[in-house]
């Protein structure tokens, strides 16, 4: 005897075969929906935002100790990652006193005593002009993106602001000291917005914040940048852009010592 099927069979069958044909196509949606961010390609970004093919800024920088402060006044030029030079213009007592970097070599310039002073790696994350930025803050000797491995931690809101925290781990043959670094950038634009550094011993050293996020160009950036040191309350240094240039050319001689040693102009 013949087995009778019911009438809404067929199109039971009919559902239940584009469900199976669909449900690879959903679950590929929700996956590109869902899908997790590089770390290292957020890196890359976030520092091609602040670096640009070119950059030159106009900026000043204000160290706080306790009850006192200093003003500087600096200009800044650099090309790619391996060419930057930085100028004091103010105060006078300061002014033109100077860092060129060339690679991995840096070259500092004393106007009072119309010399130039090669320094050695060692002295890359000493502080620069008695700040809370070092050397290697200042003139970027280190590329985050190419002498670190990367490993997203998740998503954090920081200042209001949906971020990813990326860890960032110095590789075997990097030239670095710092024995981690923890990066938040904005998403989906990846402009760095906090960092932390941690000694070799994983102990906190510094933290900077980076606020009042502006865009030159193609580029966004934090226009003010607060360095402190978690383990003195009363020290800070912030830094505040007030002109930004970037992907223009910057002429060859800008990166040599004859033009450290010539008096910036404002």
């Amino acid at each position: 005897m013949g087995i009778t099927m019911p009438k809404t069979a067929p199109k039971l069958l009919v559902l239940a075969a584009l469900s199976f044909s669909l449900a690879p196509h959903v679950k590929e949606a929700q996956g590109a929906t869902a899908a997790v961010p590089n770390a290292t390609e957020l890196i890359k970004k976030s520092e091609f935002q602040t670096r640009g093919n070119s950059v030159e800024s106009h900026m000043a920088m204000t160290v706080i100790r306790g009850s006192t402060e200093r003003n500087l006044e600096i200009k800044v030029w650099s090309s790619g990652t391996d060419k930057a030079v930085v100028k004091i213009l103010a105060p006078a007592k300061d002014r033109d006193t100077g860092n060129l970097r060339l690679k991995f070599d840096l070259w500092q310039y004393l106007p009072n005593l119309e010399r130039t002073i090669k320094i050695p790696p060692s002295m890359m994350l000493q502080s620069w002009m008695g700040s809370d930025f070092t050397n290697d803050d200042l003139v970027k000797t280190t590329s985050i993106s190419r002498d670190y491995t990367h490993k997203l931690l998740g998503e954090e809101t920081v200042n209001g602001m949906k971020t990813y925290k990326i860890e960032c781990i110095p590789k075997k043959d990097a030239p670095i000291a710092w024995g981690k670094i923890l990066i938040w950038v904005r998403n989906p634009d990846a402009v760095p917005v906090k960092n932390e550094f941690y000694t070799e011993n994983g102990q906190l050293a510094k933290v900077m914040i980076g606020t009042e996020l502006k865009t030159f160009g193609s580029h966004t950036i934090a226009t003010k940048l607060t360095m402190k040191l978690p383990r003195k309350a009363d020290n800070e240094t912030r830094i505040e852009y007030s002109d930004v240039k970037f992907d223009h050319e910057i002429p060859a001689n800008t990166f040599t010592q004859e033009f450290l040693k010539k008096r910036a102009k404002n």
